[in-house]
């Protein structure tokens, strides 16, 4: 008996919000004995079930199959991918397979959103956004500064009929941080705890007081904690204002330690940036002495911390990197390549940048601008820049597009950003989307196609 399918290959496709599609079909036709008998089994890889699919139903019709794959629905905007095992065989337990069987069919589930505003006034001004690709959901951190601020973790998520907010009070908060796999979030604070936050719960599921103490660069840096692939969240330490060491908290042994060399010249550091993927981590050792001290930078290859080998010094935020830490975009200026080699210059807009964020695959680079003086009616404007040249062919970084942003993330002030926060600006994993976070509003606005260098 010779089984034949008639697709090795399924998309599926829909928005979040919106109910899943009905399925996609794969048909199925044995040819041979005519007495012989026809069931056909659904599995994968692994023996478990797919979490991306609903069901896979199956309709029998003499030596005919056909099999209705249908993806779950409430996904987090993705592309999700794998492969689902078709069997043919002529009992229910499957012991045997016909000849064409096992049939592999790989799949392409995309979970798009649709432009979306939150009203996050009440919180006041965030610091850190961090996005959560697993479940979709935004959490922000909201310390007190200037005796300002709700000390407290912000969690927004879809609820299948809008945006919710919730929050989770951490007394002296410092700053947030989301593990590379998704799988906790860690908050500091002034009691020198890391704190670990289940995200199912959205509660506080254990605290690790440290010994050297953690220390607070303050709210005006992007990022003040940063988790690496190997599980260690990097931080500043110790208990003295300004000098501070560079230190690490360990998610695998629960302990702490320091770097190797220690760090000597953070001063009001360090701050940092990581690649999607946590295999990268850039750092700045201080802003605020002079000589600036170099960046430094680790790969979790070798997990060495090294100096940048062009002299590059300083960033407090519009710093990025791509998923996999093979392109940079450092103070919304300049993308380098892993080498530092210079991709090119990001020609600067008249009213200034924003926020600026690297896509995911590294291939554009995204540029908010906006005017800052009060009652300027011109909407925020997203420049969108290539940057998948090879390093030393270009000067500026040629311009793909633009899109405005029909409402405002964060304030308008003559004293910007002094009185109204600098925005952050995040993509999802997917590069489909970006997420904009103020001091008035959570926006998430999906990115044109034609501008996203992604395949259609």
């Amino acid at each position: 008996m010779q089984i034949s399918f008639d697709t090795a290959t399924l998309t599926m496709a829909y928005e979040m919000g919106k109910p899943a599609p009905s399925g996609v079909v794969v048909n199925a036709v044995a040819q041979g004995q005519a007495s012989a008998k026809l069931f056909v089994d659904v599995t994968t890889p692994t023996g478990q079930p797919d979490p991306n699919i609903e069901n896979v139903q199956v309709a029998i019709t003499g030596m005919s199959a056909r099999m209705v794959v249908t993806p779950k629905a409430g996904l987090a905007p993705n592309v999700y991918k794998g492969t689902l095992i078709f069997r043919a065989c002529p009992a229910a337990a499957c012991a045997v397979n016909y000849a064409g069987s096992p049939w592999p069919v790989s799949y392409t589930l995309t979970v798009t959103t649709t432009y979306a505003k939150l009203d996050t006034s009440a919180f006041g001004t965030p610091r850190t956004m961090v996005y959560d690709p697993v479940r979709g959901d935004v959490y922000a951190s909201y310390p007190t500064f200037a005796s300002v601020g709700l000390s407290a973790i912000a969690r927004f998520r879809w609820s299948g009929a809008g945006w919710t907010s919730s929050t989770l009070s951490i007394p002296g908060l410092y700053d947030i941080a989301l593990a590379s796999d998704a799988s906790v979030l860690a908050a500091t604070d002034s009691s020198n705890k890391v704190n670990l936050i289940d995200l199912a719960s959205f509660r506080v599921k254990n605290s690790f007081v440290s010994g050297t103490g953690i220390a607070n660069v303050g709210s005006y840096s992007e990022v003040g904690i940063a988790f690496t692939k190997d599980g260690k969240l990097w931080m500043p330490t110790g208990t003295s204002l300004d000098w501070h060491g560079l230190g690490f908290f360990d998610l695998r042994t629960s302990t702490f330690g320091g770097a190797s060399p220690p760090c000597t010249n953070c001063f009001s550091g360090p701050f940092f940036a990581v690649s999607g993927d946590g295999s990268r981590l850039m750092i700045t050792q201080s802003a605020s002495i002079s000589p600036r001290p170099p960046m430094l930078y680790m790969d979790l290859a070798d997990g060495k911390i090294r100096t940048n080998p062009i002299g590059l010094t300083f960033f407090y935020s519009l710093t990025s990197l791509s998923d996999n830490g093979d392109r940079f975009l450092m103070g919304g200026h300049t993308v380098y390549d892993r080498s530092f080699g210079t991709v090119g210059t990001v020609p600067q807009p008249n009213e200034g940048i924003r926020a600026a964020q690297l896509s995911p695959d590294g291939r554009r680079a995204y540029v908010l601008s906006y005017a800052i003086e009060p009652g300027t009616a011109s909407p925020p404007v997203v420049q969108v820049f290539d940057s998948s040249a090879a390093a030393g062919t270009q000067l500026n970084l040629p311009l793909v597009g633009t899109f405005t942003i029909p409402d405002w993330p964060g304030c308008q002030a003559s004293a910007y950003p002094a009185t109204c926060y600098q925005p952050r600006m995040r993509l999802t994993p997917d590069g489909n989307n970006l997420l904009l976070l103020g001091d008035k509003n959570l926006i998430i606005a999906p990115i044109p196609k034609a501008l996203s260098g992604l395949a259609p």
